[in-house]
């Protein structure tokens, strides 16, 4: 089920999720630990949560891309603490955050271990910006699959970088034209593989899609993508 056009109307009342989940209980079941992770966080009322679970097979080695301010890295997320998550990077790092502040998907407050807020954005693709005059950034990509799966081909393709122009993320398109359905966020920065690309009106779009996964409609303006070449 695809409901990617409705997320303009779900997003637009998720203010009201509070009262509708008043007085209910829910048992979440999702495919990947890490979304698993994120939507537990963002329950508006963790006590109505009876249940968490999900399909991805035990010992399965998850990944997503993540970026230490400019230093990208792999990264591992799971739960911690009261509603929380981990973050452990590639690079030995380990942050861990709560909630700080109500359920939303824009600059919500979460705490570290050292009680420092930083500000999360997002949802599968996020941001996670310190608060303070270090000024440090956390940004992780959608979630990418199990190492080894067969879940899509691996041939090589042109290499691309998102380039979000100053801001965190860039928007993935169903379609070349910006009419179209979003399919999803990317993050500035992330590299992916390039499929194709096409005129349409005044623009080149390319379709893009992530490593290790099978290809999506995912399409950008050229002008959002800085070449890398040809990669394996």
């Amino acid at each position: 089920m695809d409901i990617t056009p409705q997320i303009p109307a779900l997003t637009h009342g998720r203010h009201q999720l509070q009262s509708l989940m008043a007085g209910t209980t829910t048992v979440a079941c999702f495919g990947n630990r890490a979304l698993l992770s994120l939507f537990v966080c963002a329950v508006p009322d963790p006590v109505s949560l009876l249940g968490a679970v999900t399909g991805w097979p035990a010992g399965a080695a998850e990944t997503v891309s993540c970026w230490m301010n400019k230093s990208q890295q792999t990264c591992t997320i799971k739960p911690w603490g009261k509603g929380g998550f981990e973050i452990s990077f590639s690079g030995s790092a380990i942050y861990r955050f709560v909630p700080a502040g109500p359920p939303t998907t824009d600059r919500r407050p979460m705490r570290d271990e050292q009680g420092q807020i930083w500000l999360m954005s997002g949802h599968s693709s996020f941001t996670l910006e310190e608060q303070s005059s270090f000024r440090n950034r956390i940004s992780v990509s959608n979630v990418h699959s199990p190492v080894g799966a067969g879940n899509g081909s691996h041939a090589a393709y042109s290499k691309v970088k998102l380039n979000g122009h100053g801001q965190a993320t860039v928007t993935l398109y169903a379609r070349p034209n910006f009419g179209a359905s979003i399919s999803g966020m990317g993050v500035s920065g992330e590299v992916l593989n390039k499929l194709g690309c096409q005129n349409s009106g005044s623009l080149t779009w390319c379709r893009v899609g992530y490593p290790n996964q099978a290809p999506r409609e995912l399409w950008v303006p050229s002008n959002s993508l800085t070449f890398l070449g040809d990669g394996k």
